[in-house]
């Protein structure tokens, strides 16, 4: 699996951290951990029922694919291929209104809450002859729906802001502080405007901080990597693991020796 990300034009860092391209040319079975964050996609080939054989929802050509709290069963097909747009953590909300606990561990038809101009972006993406041109039709999508939708930054994103900058080791203090709305307000919030509780979203981003930690630190020992991210107990982080993996770290990385042999000497 070939997987190329670009940036998107600097009017559009608002609500976009990236896209990514994939490029599948042999059968590939991958549990993805939850990324933080909802994406839409965009299938460009055969095969795509093989996506998210875990979760109950359809795959459609464009789809939206709100926060997951939990991994995702990747069985890709032969020459298969996708273009991913990966939303900042309110960005949906900011673009199409309403909760966000409804598109939570599911896909949904883009086109329940996008015009049909977007399925004209995804003939122009199959017929692109380069990234860089698909690139820029994807900058031209989204920087005119963002002028037809401003997407305002208050003190909520503040405060998501401030989780993702503290990896997810953040005291209550430090989220009345960035965002000093009452409990109740915090967790509508989250609902609505996430998709996620602020308890799970810690979760994946501790998760998803280990993982990045892991990588780039590998002369660190498993137990300082855990410590770092924030648990205080294997037996919590294992539980938290298999959650957003579907299975053991030593199983996770049966593939890769350097990393399996850091959690055989716990």
């Amino acid at each position: 699996m070939k997987i190329t990300e670009y940036k998107p034009n600097i009017k559009l860092n608002k609500i976009i951290y990236s896209y990514y391209f994939i490029q599948n040319h042999a059968s590939t079975h991958d549990n993805i951990p939850p990324l933080g964050h909802p994406v839409i996609q965009f299938h460009l080939k055969n095969n795509i029922n093989t996506f998210f054989s875990n979760y109950e929802f359809p795959v459609e050509e464009v789809m939206i694919v709100g926060q997951l709290s939990k991994f995702a069963k990747i069985n890709n097909t032969e020459q298969s291929a996708m273009i991913g747009v990966n939303l900042k953590p309110t960005a949906l909300h900011k673009l199409i209104g309403g909760s966000m606990s409804k598109f939570t561990d599911t896909g949904i038809p883009a086109s329940n809450y996008f015009s049909n101009e977007i399925y004209n972006l995804l003939g122009a993406l199959k017929a692109g002859k380069s990234d860089t041109e698909k690139v820029h039709f994807l900058d031209k999508y989204f920087i005119t729906l963002l002028d037809n939708k401003p997407a305002r930054h208050d003190k909520f994103d503040a405060m998501i802001d401030r989780i993702i900058e503290k990896k997810g080791r953040i005291t209550l203090e430090e989220i009345e502080t960035a965002c000093p709305i009452s409990e109740r307000t915090r967790q509508r919030y989250f609902s609505e405007r996430l998709g996620l509780s602020l308890k799970t979203y810690l979760r994946v981003i501790r998760n998803l901080n280990f993982f990045r930690l892991l990588n780039e630190n590998p002369s660190k020992t498993i137990p300082d990597i855990i410590f770092e991210v924030g648990y205080y107990d294997y037996s919590h982080f294992i539980k938290d693991f298999k959650l957003m993996t579907g299975t053991t770290p030593q199983r996770y990385f049966s593939n890769n020796e350097a990393f399996l042999k850091k959690f055989l000497q716990l």
